[in-house]
């Protein structure tokens, strides 16, 4: 039987939470003051050197690269601050030993908006030629060039998971995205949510769990092939919702409408039509269970629960 690997979760957002619960163990964790570049990178080095010391001795090693803030709107610069921080650590991993290397699985969490935000004739899948629509985009796509060619010269396998629009209870709402945790707060709390494209606007929403459960098998998988090697996986539900079908969706479960502004903003780097279908390991997708209903409760359920607590603190 395999070893399990040393797992190290990059990030822990939405994705990095549920990436951490998609296997018993306790991954290794360090502290990265993520507002300094130059402080980020040699933290990570720092933590870099631990991971690997305390790993147990020849056993394989596991890294998720789940950070990241920027957003389609983000500035250029900003976005390529992240970039350079990620490039800055697969330099890092490109300086371990050869035997290190050998037994070292990289994984990023990528993004599909990302990668085919300026793509034509959807449904798009991993062979789909790239266009970004937004420097977000391209800075994506700088990443997981620099996995490819970092995994490429320093022996190590690697996984560009690219993710569809991730949902769940974990969201942050201060990072300006999340469709639906936005129209649950405004069903909840009257708040409007606004909507800055047509609401025949096709996406496909994958829950945190999910997506991070086919992350978890796919690095597993990732593992097994030969070094040097970079899989690309797409990860979503396979089903794509228009902004009007989710609305409906949310109104029919809660038997009542949230308050809703359209317009009145940018939708720069977003296409209307991002249908995806995962052509590699698509076994994996058999992960993706749960029902758009089933999640969208589950996000209502939390956000009342968090503002119930709130209420009682005040």
């Amino acid at each position: 039987m395999t070893a399990m690997p040393r797992r190290w979760v990059i990030g822990r957002g939405l994705f990095g939470q549920a990436v951490v619960r998609s296997r018993g163990d306790v991954p290794f964790a360090t502290t990265v003051p993520w507002s300094d570049g130059d402080a980020a990178t040699d933290a990570l080095r720092a933590g870099l050197a631990t991971f690997v010391d305390d790993a147990p001795r020849g056993g394989p090693l596991e890294i998720i690269w789940a950070a990241g803030r920027a957003v389609t709107s983000t500035p250029r610069d900003r976005v390529f601050e992240e970039v350079a921080v990620f490039r800055g650590f697969i330099d890092a991993l490109s300086e371990l030993p050869p035997d290190t290397r050998s037994r070292l699985t990289v994984g990023l969490a990528s993004s599909v908006g990302g990668a085919y935000a300026a793509s034509s004739h959807p449904p798009f899948t991993e062979h789909t030629r790239v266009a970004p629509g937004s420097p977000y985009g391209e800075g994506k796509l700088a990443m997981e060039d620099a996995l490819r060619d970092g995994a490429a010269r320093g022996g190590w396998h690697a996984l560009i998971g690219r993710l569809t629009n991730l949902y769940g209870p974990g969201q942050d709402m201060s990072k300006g995205q999340g469709l639906i945790s936005v129209l649950v707060r405004a069903h909840i709390t009257g708040i409007p949510a606004s909507i800055y494209v047509p609401l025949d606007t096709l996406r496909d929403y994958v829950y945190e769990d999910d997506a991070a459960n086919v992350m978890s098998a796919a690095a597993l998988r990732a593992a097994q092939t030969a070094p040097g090697t970079t899989t690309i996986k797409i990860i979503g539900s396979g089903a794509a919702v228009s902004i009007g079908a989710l609305i409906s969706e949310l109104h029919r479960l809660r038997r009542r409408r949230g308050r809703i502004v359209l317009g009145g903003g940018s939708a720069r780097g977003q296409s209307l039509d991002l249908r995806v279908r995962s052509r590699v390991w698509p076994d994996l997708d058999g992960l993706v269970r749960t029902t758009l209903p089933e999640g969208l409760s589950r996000v209502y359920a939390a956000q009342l629960s968090a503002l119930s607590l709130q209420a009682r603190a005040d």
